[in-house]
């Protein structure tokens, strides 16, 4: 499944995340990923609400920080006790990371990667992938001129494992088809598959989900994290 959202906003496509910028020498950001969750989520960092009614494969933008060690927890939303998460949390200086509450609820934590929002070279764009479906299996990602089709060729993200993220591919500018494949063969997840249009100076996460409670079908969602 391919959906579009826009921070709250639930409408049909790919789900895509606009983030913006806050003052800071170190940035997070969080999305919402875990499934099963009984209720959408309040948002605080280091005790401070940061935001509220936080649905599965929503999120917040970036908010500027000290760097160091940090508290990160989540309610029910409208709630302040009993916190879903309740996790420590290291931003070296100038980093940027994006936090994702993950798994099942069940076994809910929170998931960090840094993020490399540094500029592409001229007429490219970035673009990197993450596995946070905890039911899909390990998966191959093929990246490819749209229309061009993946039969003969290799995955440029090979065996992405849950929980994991590729390296930044750097990109011309233009219109990419996206498939992901069953590890090891050219077996298309229907769900997962895509075209997405990248600009040059873009920087784009592309990110695989269960459903909200959990198992298929698999869907993306697309943070834009510069530009």
């Amino acid at each position: 499944m391919i959906r579009t959202l826009f921070l709250g906003a639930a409408l049909i496509g790919v789900t895509f995340l606009s983030f913006g910028c806050s003052s800071g020498n170190a940035r997070y950001r969080f999305v919402q990923v875990s499934t099963s969750v009984p209720a959408n989520v309040d948002l605080q960092f280091d005790g401070k609400s940061i935001q509220a009614n936080i649905g599965f494969g929503q999120g917040t933008s970036y908010h500027g920080t000290s760097s160091g060690s940090h508290t990160v927890k989540l309610f029910a939303t409208g709630t302040t006790k009993n916190p879903y998460v309740d996790a420590g949390i290291s931003i070296p200086s100038g980093d940027d990371s994006t936090m994702f509450s993950s798994g099942p609820f069940a076994s809910i934590g929170l998931t960090v990667f840094t993020d490399d929002n540094t500029a592409p070279t001229a007429g490219n764009a970035k673009l990197r992938i993450l596995n946070l479906a905890p039911t899909v299996g390990p998966i191959d990602v093929y990246v490819v001129t749209a229309g061009s089709g993946i039969a003969g060729g290799n995955p440029q993200i090979p065996n992405l494992a849950y929980a994991s993220a590729s390296t930044y591919m750097s990109e011309a500018a233009g219109n990419y088809d996206v498939a992901v494949t069953v590890n090891g063969t050219q077996n298309v997840i229907p769900s997962l598959t895509g075209t997405f249009p990248l600009a040059s100076g873009q920087i784009r996460t592309l990110v695989i989900l269960d459903s909200p409670v959990g198992g298929g079908p698999f869907s993306l969602i697309e943070l834009s994290d510069v530009n």
